[in-house]
Parts: structure tokens; C-alpha cells; sequence
């Protein structure tokens, strides 16, 4: 169900003409494990810019244990747009060297740690999440919590798949 809902949302989304997608969808038997996890499914879709470089467009959908994390209701799907650059921020915990993509609304950001056509890890600093794709409207934190409140950077891992699949 949340696999349908995010390929229905990015197929009604812009137009995508990147060449990397990948998705994470947690089992419940996952979630159940990891109760401070607030994402249980996740497309991300690396796309050229036309000024160059590239972009990102990321779908997540919170989980039922996340409750009290976002203002909508658990379930909702979260958006953000980013555009990526060659170095990272000098922000705890963030690698200078990485290649970081930043939400467009300034809202946060993601760096990628490991790329390949099989997966991705992403880690992400406070990214804010949006509840539609036209406004900057806040909504979520892709990040877990952390035992001592709060939100804690968040390691995240993808798996590639084909583009037929990231664009629904």
C-alpha cells in the first residue's frame, strides 16, 4: 500500500528525467524492531538540472510508530526537492568532502555517503520534509528520534531500481 501511494504520488509529480532511482520499503517486522524509526517508505530519484549538476526528488511516507513526529496524520506522504553540490556544510557530523543535496526551501539536507547502481546511503541532517509538492510548507523530519528527544542524523539505505518503477 505505501509502495502504491508513493509511485501514484511521483507519477503525478513533474516529469523526471534522471538516470539513478532507488526505494526502501520496511517490512513490518523492521519497524516493529526499530520503534524511534520515523520513515517506513522512501523513493528518492536523482534527475539532471538545467542550469547543471543534479537534483533529487524525494517521496516518504511516516511510520505508525512516528506519530507525534510530524502535525499531519500518520501515513501522509512527505516531499522534498534538492539540489546537490560537490562539498558539504561545516555542520556536526557532516563530511565537508561529500556530495550534499539541499531541500529548496532550505529546510535541511541529505549527503550521500555511497552510491552505487545497486544502493544508496543517505544521511540526513534535519532534512524538512513537505506536505505537497507546490509549497514550502513544512510537515516532517526525515530522521529518527533519538532516545533522548529530539531527532538524531539518520543513516538511510535504498536499493536501486529501474526507472520504470521510481517514475510509477
Amino acid at each position: 500500500m505505501i509502495r502504491a501511494a508513493l509511485l501514484v504520488a511521483l507519477g503525478a509529480g513533474p516529469a523526471m528525467a534522471g538516470p539513478d532511482c532507488y526505494q526502501r520499503f520496511y517490512p513490518d517486522a523492521h519497524m516493529a524492531a526499530n520503534p524511534l524509526q520515523g520513515v517506513q517508505g522512501m523513493v528518492l530519484h536523482f534527475h539532471p538540472l538545467d542550469a547543471g549538476g543534479r537534483g533529487v526528488q524525494l517521496w516518504a511516507e511516516l511510520s505508525p510508530e512516528a506519530e507525534g513526529i510530524a502535525p499531519g496524520e500518520v501515513g501522509e506522504r512527505y516531499y522534498s526537492d534538492m539540489r546537490c553540490e560537490a562539498g558539504g556544510p561545516a555542520v556536526e557530523g557532516a563530511d565537508p568532502a561529500a556530495e550534499t543535496c539541499f531541500d529548496l526551501c532550505d529546510q535541511g539536507f541529505v549527503q550521500i555517503v555511497e552510491e552505487s547502481d545497486s544502493r544508496l546511503l543517505i544521511r540526513s541532517f534535519g532534512l524538512g520534509l513537505h506536505g505537497n509538492t507546490s509549497a514550502c510548507d513544512g510537515g516532517a523530519v526525515l530522521a529518527d528520534r533519538s532516545a533522548a528527544g529530539g531527532y538524531a542524523v539518520t543513516t538511510f539505505r535504498l536499493d536501486g531500481t529501474a526507472e520504470a518503477e521510481c517514475e510509477g
